[in-house]
């Protein structure tokens, strides 16, 4: 073995325990000719390799070190030695085994050796971490600027282990899956990092509730949870430190290398531990500072905004402003305000700022979906993080497209309920173009804001609704005067004008029409032709519409029609245009409403004077050429009109009483009907009356009607008929009723008298049917036996003569049978009407064909009857008059009675043929129509020329 001075000497100036585990090694294996040496540390029940030097090192497999160190004596095994060195092992691989015996003679020596090696150590470890510490408190000098504390601590953490890279970040969420920073501060990282970093929950356990870092070790830790977690930095070592303060956690340091085989020492990590001690308090006061600073900035800008909003009582400064301060205050990158309609469901945008003209006039919330609804349904703020990633349900489907086809431009949305005296009337909304990160201080602000701007608007609008009540009130008053009574030529224009000022429009036209046809049109700042204003009456509805760039007139981008309705009738309309794409607004729309309403008003009392100055001409009119009396008394019944009848029979009438017309018992009854008439005004009194004085005596039917004005009596008005002629004239009517009366009793008689004629046909008919099939065909098919009996006797010429004589025997017997069956046909007794009304149909001499409808079912035998004979003789016409290809037979039955049609596709008739027809003679469809009626229902003729006929007989049954 060498000298030891050689290898020894080293250990007395190694400084740290890894310093003189590296020098013991090599000196050793020096000395002592081994393959390889390596040293290891006791901690925690483990072995901790410090150094190693040569080959062969495989066979440290720890058993034989482990048995040193308990038995505190030298062990070997095959070619391995180990010796114990306190709480410390040295193993020897391949050494010389006397040169062995003497190191583990220097073993007590080389043991308090590596003791003070490990307290020089500790005694400069607590010293750095003092000057690391001390470092970073003087960098900082007490600042409160939290991103240059953050920025700091990073830097210092990796300067003070000798390490590239290191980074702070601040939790933003804590929840049961752990935590994620925020922003992070780097110190040696190229690149940023997006979204922040997040600690799972096993870490953040570690880290926050029992205070130890995390270490990791790519060598060691390859294919843990921790490598997945750290793969995008990619370490070859890091540290992984817990920032906290006053019992809170704050967030995490973290420190790491790139360089492989670097490493920390204890010393080491607890320097870590203590800088990030001193920086979590260093950040906490910066935290605390920031939020006070936020706070005493809150309610200052809240001043400020409460000043700026109540310091305008115009509503389109009020929005504005609460507009722009909501987006300065929030950092929101558009804001909108919406209004709640009267229907307490839909809520269109009012005024935004940041939103384009297409997302203004199509979004509309609903009250209880997407974040404004939602808002003023519970009456508080609603905040959505990620529109595009939360299920958030919207009320527009405008919205729904944009977020399913991916084109929604914001994420983070912020709905606050606008609320004024226990009210709501709409909603504020803040749009974010990244995801929301406002935090509660920052939605607390936001309330506060919110509630302030609800106050102000209300305010506004208030003022606003009073100034614009009595501006609508003063163009109202006017339109009234401009169209009164006294109307000249350009009212309608001047009108025109004033309703396009009110309504802020460009342009304005006010059309009218009586029944549809175009009578006047006034115009302000257009030139239009009446039939172009005539065409905006196709997009008139109820009330005042807006109209796209489409249907307005050349020139405009937006407009709205009005209609004019007076006494239920259109009497025109209003059209107010605007070069501008924005559609005039629901305020608009309801002063439009009041104008169209008081200019309705205006015209309709106007042509309702025009039309009683009319209807009082007719009545002038009608009186004067009326053939009864119509005579106007004063109160006193001293007579002031009578009309030229009157004054034809009774003479001039100006300046009598009418009582002096009559004698005594005539006044009496003229007394009463007038009294009748004052105790009741609503009732005209009536009496007969005989007027003498004149040239004849008169008998005059009367009716008295008094003149009343608010329960005054003003006069009387007398309405008188000479009925002298009438009594005549209804002793004639009386005789002719009479005569009437017979002749209808006559034609009773007849119809009766049909009836049973009729009946009595079909009986005989059917007598006769009967007897010509039971009778006459049964005696002619016995002689036609006999002669077949005769036949088979006879041979040559007798024989073929009886041949001939059967051949026109049996034609005979089937004329019999024909006509039997014409008369009255055995199927529709034995079979019912439709079995009946097929035989008729293939009988028809024009191909015909049976049609039913309804449940079938059997109607009376009349009935049946009834049906039968019509259908025979609709087709007996169609067969000799109609020279149709085909007929058809339709039977619907139905719930009351049957309906049978009889339809042909021939030549047809006019009504004129018809009355011609039956003049020669032909009484068919008279016949028809009797018979129908008779049975109690109706038949319908249709027919043309070319076009065919159709019978359609309704009975009951």
């Amino acid at each position: 073995m060498t000298s030891t001075s050689s290898w020894f000497a080293p250990l007395a100036e190694a400084q740290t325990a890894a310093a003189f585990a590296e020098a013991l090694c090599e000196g050793v294996c020096r000395a002592v000719g081994a393959h390889g040496v390596q040293f290891s540390v006791r901690r925690d029940g483990a072995l901790a390799p410090l150094a190693c030097v040569g080959f062969g090192l495989a066979l440290c497999d720890e058993s034989v070190a482990w048995a040193a160190l308990t038995a505190g004596a030298v062990q070997a095994r095959g070619g391995l030695v180990a010796v114990p060195l306190g709480d410390a092992v040295l193993e020897v691989i391949g050494a010389r085994e006397e040169s062995v015996h003497e190191v583990a003679a220097l073993a007590p020596m080389l043991a308090l050796a590596f003791e003070g090696a490990q307290a020089r150590e500790a005694r400069r470890g607590r010293g750095r971490t003092a000057e690391v510490v001390a470092g970073l408190v003087r960098r900082l000098g007490g600042t409160l600027d939290l991103a240059e504390v953050l920025t700091a601590t990073a830097e210092s953490a990796a300067r003070a282990v000798g390490f590239e890279r290191a980074f702070v970040g601040l939790f933003r969420e804590l929840g049961p899956n752990g935590a994620r920073t925020g922003e992070v501060f780097t110190f040696g990282f190229h690149e940023g990092f997006e979204g922040g970093v997040g600690v799972g929950p096993e870490s953040f356990e570690r880290l926050m509730e029992r205070g130890e870092p995390i270490l990791f070790d790519r060598t060691r830790d390859a294919g843990s949870a921790l490598a997945r977690g750290l793969a995008e930095l990619s370490p070859e070592f890091c540290v992984i430190a817990p920032l906290a303060a006053r019992g809170r956690p704050l967030g995490v340091l973290y420190v790491d290398t790139r360089t492989r085989g670097q490493r920390v020492t204890d010393d080491e990590v607890w320097l870590i531990l203590a800088l990030a001690e001193q920086a979590s308090l260093a950040m906490d006061n910066a935290r605390l500072y920031a939020e006070e600073s936020r706070k005493r900035h809150t309610a200052e800008a809240l001043r400020e905004a409460g000043v700026a909003l109540a310091g305008s009582l115009k509503l389109g400064d009020t929005l504005e402003r609460t507009l722009e301060r909501a987006r300065d205050l929030l950092g929101a990158d558009a804001a909108a305000v919406y209004e709640l309609l009267p229907d307490g469901r839909t809520m269109p945008i009012k005024t935004a700022l940041g939103l384009d003209a297409e997302f203004v006039m199509h979004a509309r919330a609903k009250v209880g979906t997407g974040v404004v609804g939602r808002a003023v349904e519970r009456g508080a703020l609603v905040a959505v993080t990620d529109m595009q990633s939360e299920r958030v349900e919207v009320g527009s489907r405008f919205t729904r497209r944009l977020l399913a086809s991916g084109q929604y431009p914001f994420r983070g949305v912020v709905g606050l309920p606008l609320t004024a005296h226990g009210r709501v009337f709409g909603g504020l909304a803040l749009f974010f173009r990244e995801k929301l990160t406002l935090g509660a201080d920052e939605l607390a602000l936001a309330g506060v804001l919110g509630a302030q701007a609800a106050l102000a608007i209300e305010n506004a609008r208030l003022y606003e609704e009073e100034v614009r009540r009595e501006q609508e009130a003063a163009v109202l008053l006017n339109l009234a005067r401009t169209l009164g009574t006294d109307r000249d030529d350009g009212s309608v224009a001047r009108a025109a004008e004033m309703a396009t000022l009110a309504l802020r429009a460009e342009r304005g036209l006010i059309v009218l029409t009586d029944d549809g046809q175009f009578t006047e049109l006034g115009a302000f700042g257009l030139d239009v032709h009446a039939d172009d204003a005539l065409r905006l009456t196709a997009h008139l509805g109820r009330g005042p519409r807006r109209l796209t760039r489409r249907h307005c007139l050349p020139g405009a981008s937006s407009a709205l029609v009005v209609p004019l309705r007076a006494g239920g009738e259109d009497i025109g309309l209003m059209y107010f245009d605007h070069s501008g794409e924005d559609a005039p607004s629901d305020r608009v729309l309801q002063l439009a409403r009041a104008i169209g309403d008081q200019i309705s008003l205006a015209l309709g009392q106007e042509r309702l004077l025009t039309a009683l100055a009319r209807e009082e001409a007719r009545y002038r009119l009608l009186a004067h050429s009326a053939h009864d009396l119509i005579i106007a008394c004063d109160a006193s019944g001293v007579m002031t009109y009578g009309n030229p009848a009157s004054e034809r029979l009774l003479g001039p009438l100006a300046g009598r009483s009418v009582w002096a017309l009559l004698g005594a018992p005539w006044r009496d009854a003229l007394d009463r009907a007038w009294g009748a008439c004052l105790s009741n005004p609503d009732q005209p009194g009536s009496c007969d009356i005989e007027v003498v004085g004149v040239d004849r005596t008169l008998r005059l039917e009367v009716r008295l009607s008094a003149v009343v004005s608010d329960r005054e009596v003003l006069g009387m008005l007398v309405v008188a008929r000479d009925i002298s002629e009438m009594q005549t004239l209804a002793a004639e009517i009386t005789r002719r009723g009479q005569e009437i009366a017979r002749v209808q009793a006559r034609q009773g008689e007849l119809r009766s008298f049909l009836a049973l004629f009729t009946q009595a046909q079909e009986e005989e008919r059917r007598r006769i049917s009967r007897e010509l099939h039971d009778d006459t065909a049964q005696v002619l098919v016995a002689i036609g036996r006999r002669l077949d009996r005769l036949a088979k006797m006879t041979d040559g010429d007798a024989h073929d003569r009886a041949l001939d004589i059967r051949a026109d025997l049996n034609a005979a017997i089937e004329s019999v049978r024909r006509f039997a069956r014409n008369l009255r046909p055995s199927v529709l007794d034995d079979l019912g009407l439709l079995p009946a009304l097929e035989w008729l149909t293939d009988q028809a001499a024009t191909p015909a064909r049976l049609e039913v409808m309804g449940q079938e079912r059997r109607l009376s035998a009349d009935t049946e009857l009834t049906v039968f004979r019509l259908v025979q003789e609709a087709l007996s016409n169609v067969d000799k008059h109609a020279g149709a290809q085909s007929a058809a037979v339709r039977v619907q039955f139905g719930g009351g009675g049957v309906q049978v049609t009889v339809r042909d596709d021939g030549r047809g008739f006019t009504r004129d043929e018809a009355s011609a027809r039956a003049g020669e003679g032909h009484l068919g469809l008279i016949g028809l129509r009797e018979r129908v009626n008779m049975a109690g229902g109706n038949v319908a003729i249709t027919s043309a020329p070319g076009e065919g006929t159709a019978l359609t007989f309704n009975l009951p049954g």
